[in-house]
């Protein structure tokens, strides 16, 4: 009688974990990824079928067509085009002390790359480099643009040469807002 009572007491502390378990799944699914239809644009945005998006997690604002929706993860953004990934937005934390040298660092260590049609320039006040890499492995050429924002590096990348002119524009747009 003492075995078929432990015996039960198991299988329901079982059963409750596996419930309990579950239930955590399905809120970090439900909650982690949210997507966004981009806003009616404020007047910030060069094109008029354009909006604006704000990432409260990675402190950012971006002017995006309209034609895009937008996903947002714990270190990364996802501009969607037909629900296809077009555009990645990532935040590196670093402790460079500028965009130069976090850059010449990071092509050390990424040797695999080649780095073309590299240009300086200044988006909103904030150091930032537009690149062409190709990786030498799998041929695969992207577009990015790197801002240095008070030790953050955010990346504005797409692997699809028909995307580099909105790449140009959300890319520009770009306002960090803490």
């Amino acid at each position: 009688m003492k075995n078929t009572k432990i015996k039960t007491n198991h299988g329901l502390i079982i059963i409750i974990v596996f419930i309990f378990l579950f239930g955590i799944v399905i809120y970090l699914a439900t909650n982690t990824n949210k997507t966004y239809e981009p806003q009616t644009s404020t007047g910030i945005a060069s094109r008029s079928d354009a909006g604006n998006f704000k990432s409260k997690d990675l402190k950012f604002t971006i002017t995006i067509p309209s034609l895009y929706t937008v996903k947002e993860g714990q270190t990364y953004v996802e501009v969607l085009l037909n629900g296809v990934i077009a555009f990645d937005i990532v935040r590196n934390g670093t402790n460079f002390e500028s965009l130069d040298t976090y850059l010449k660092d990071f092509d050390i260590k990424k040797q695999l790359t080649i780095v073309t049609d590299e240009k300086t320039l200044t988006i909103n006040g904030h150091q930032s480099v537009s690149r062409i890499e190709t990786n030498t492995g799998s041929k695969i050429k992207q577009k990015l643009y790197y801002i240095y924002v008070d030790n953050w590096v955010y990346s504005v990348s797409t692997s699809s040469p028909s995307l580099f002119p909105d790449l140009d524009q959300i890319a520009q747009s770009f306002r960090y807002t803490p």
